[in-house]
């Protein structure tokens, strides 16, 4: 009988195990940014170029390989973070496994250049698909820098499963922040197609989130600590007031290590319930610190998902701690000592006396008397004005007010004369009028907790879901401005200033044009800062920077979830983003203008989305219940 069972080549056991371990170029990056960590480095850069197709490169200034190290750190279960079984329960550092540059190795170009402080010359490593082109000495600097070129150039299949570049960017953008918030003391660069995206420089927390998220960031944070035997907490939670209905700033560490622990998230979520709507989810930066022993991080390739000991106590310890930073939030005031304060006194002369500011007015002034009293009126030279000088007892002329109020009652008597001269409508263009009134004009309708209309229409009665029919009216209007009519743009006398993410910048830039058609105007500051010129006519008092964060958010989501073409989907994101400020409907009429505009659309009956809007029930239905 034949044997059948072999083992597998090393380069295809490498190819199936960077199945796991590197499923897009984001994976490359966590792997490499951690590397350079773990090797002692204090400034990082990563450059990537086409979202990671062509390049991906990390140089770090860490303490660097000797020349055998080089070359057997691409071996499978290469590691120097453990001997024993027993180190899994005492890990400090990021990496620890020995697999993810032999994975990566075998489905790339890399190219290994590193040097150690203490040697003369460093070493070059480059390698093809796990076979090794060259290792040989090399003059280069201190530290480690690794090149990672044509990545799946041999798993044809993986490649082609790759999304856009903004897509692949955004997964990149994810994994350096994941790095870069919780290791502030060291300095990041990121570089995409020749460009910088952004530079840190060492920071406290506060400043790292405000760098890496904008400025808008600042007011919205709110520190969390507690100290215990057991667990160390820190870090930074939002206002409930900025909650998002997507999880796109949720972080959470543990021993500096990012992880995703839907317990972990639960406790958090749940000490904003009472604060927040439902399907909300709030922004948090925390990182707690646990004795190593108490934690399993070896559970997945990835090193993302952990097991607790005692998940049941850091739940709690967790969630009141959130509660108690949240209760602080609105009962203390705070002064802000991590940030840049927003007044200079340094050169202010060191013997000026410092004085109350005083306001003074005089209660007898009258801005109707054509005689004020003595003192008022024009300087001699006609640049200035006096205020008069009237004792505070003094009785003042008051013979202005009566020529004002009789005027005023003179123009209110001629604008109620000209309403009620309207001429009469000729009787067949009245007839006319009634031909033409919408059968919705007399329907009858109430709402319910401002979410449903139900109303009688047709043979019995429809009721009708409020957001939904609110997302389809906002969707055709949209779409409308962006293939025929674009919306009217009011431009701003103090233009405002908004802070996007590089990935989210990026994308501003692109739909630049459609963004006009839909009444904003941005012009690009720098790279991740936009100046809005313009907002739509009517929009007064909105909040452009949320709007414009979740319109692109949704905008990414949309490309995935629903597979829209551009112009479907620019209207769909920008509809969510619009359906939820609408105002309650108290009256009658406001229903009725409502539902007319719901019926003018060409599909009254689903949602964008793909949701029901209406629910028809027949009289033979209900004549059933009974």
């Amino acid at each position: 009988m034949t044997d059948i069972i072999h083992l597998l080549p090393d380069a295809v056991a490498n190819q199936i195990a960077a199945g796991e371990v590197i499923q897009r170029p984001a994976s490359v990056v966590k792997e490499l940014l951690e590397n350079a960590v773990d090797a002692g480095a204090d400034n990082i850069q990563l450059i990537i170029k086409d979202a990671g197709r062509t390049l991906i490169q990390v140089v770090d200034n860490g303490k660097g390989m000797s020349f055998n190290d080089a070359r057997l750190c691409f071996e499978r279960h290469a590691t120097s973070k453990l001997t024993t079984a027993d180190d899994l329960f005492h890990l400090t550092t990021k990496g620890f496994r020995g697999e993810a540059l032999a994975s990566i190795a075998a489905i790339a170009h890399v190219e290994l250049r590193t040097k150690m402080a203490e040697d003369s010359t460093g070493t070059l490593l480059q390698i093809e698909g796990s076979e090794v082109k060259e290792h040989a000495p090399v003059a280069t600097a201190d530290g480690t820098s690794i090149s990672v070129k044509n990545l799946f150039f041999n798993v044809p299949a993986r490649r082609n499963f790759l999304k856009s570049d903004n897509v692949e960017f955004g997964h990149i953008e994810e994994e350096f922040n994941r790095v870069v918030l919780t290791h502030q003391e060291l300095a990041f660069s990121l570089y995409h197609n020749g460009k910088l995206v952004l530079q840190l420089q060492p920071s406290n927390l506060k400043q790292r989130i405000v760098n890496v998220f904008g400025n808008h960031f600042q007011d919205k944070l709110f520190p969390v600590e507690q100290q215990t035997d057991f667990i160390n907490i820190s870090g930074f939670i939002a206002k409930p007031e900025n909650a998002k209905k997507k999880k796109s700033e949720q972080y959470m560490f543990i021993n500096r290590r990012y992880v995703r622990h839907p317990l972990l998230n639960y406790a958090v979520e749940t000490a904003y319930s009472e604060l927040i709507p439902d399907g909300y989810k709030p922004a948090y930066f925390i990182n707690l610190e646990v004795d190593p022993s108490t934690i399993d991080i070896n559970i997945s390739p990835t090193k993302v998902d952990v097991k607790l000991q005692d998940e049941r106590l850091v739940f709690g310890f967790l969630n009141s701690t959130v509660k108690k930073s949240l209760g602080q939030m609105s009962l203390t005031p705070r002064l802000d000592f991590d940030y840049e304060p927003g007044m200079d006194l340094s050169n202010m002369p060191k013997d000026m006396e410092l004085k109350e500011p005083a306001v003074t007015h005089n209660p007898n002034f009258n801005p109707f008397n054509s005689h004020p009293a003595s003192g008022g009126g024009h300087s001699s030279s006609g640049s200035s004005y006096s205020r008069p000088s009237v004792p505070h007892n003094t009785n003042f002329d008051t013979s202005g007010w009566s020529d004002f109020l009789q005027s005023l009652k003179t123009e209110t008597e001629t604008v109620k004369q000209e309403q009620t001269e309207t001429p009469t409508l000729d009787l067949q263009e009245s007839r006319q009028e009634e031909q033409d009134e919408s059968p919705i004009d007399n329907v009858k309708c109430l709402t319910i907790n401002q979410k449903y209309i139900v109303a009688n229409i047709g043979n019995g009665i429809s009721v009708i879901h409020i957001a939904h029919a609110r997302e389809r009216i906002l969707y055709e209007k949209y779409l409308t401005a962006i293939q025929q009519k674009p919306i009217t743009v009011q431009q701003s006398l103090f233009p405002e200033t908004i802070t996007l993410s590089p990935a989210k910048a990026d994308l501003a830039r692109e739909l630049k044009p459609q963004l006009l058609k839909l009444g904003y105007d941005l012009e690009s500051i720098d790279g991740t800062h936009f100046a809005v010129n313009g907002t739509p006519n009517g929009d007064d008092g909105e909040d452009v920077q949320h709007v414009i964060e979740l319109f692109l958010e949704s905008y990414h989501s949309n490309m995935f979830l629903h597979h829209a073409e551009k112009d479907q989907n620019l209207a769909m994101s920008m509809a969510k983003q619009k359906c939820s400020s609408f105002k309650p409907m108290t009256e009658n009429c406001e229903i009725i203008d409502f539902l007319r505009q719901l019926f003018d659309c060409q599909v009254s009956n689903v949602s964008p989305s793909g949701k029901s809007i209406i629910r028809q029930i027949e009289d033979t239905e209900i004549e059933s219940w009974f």
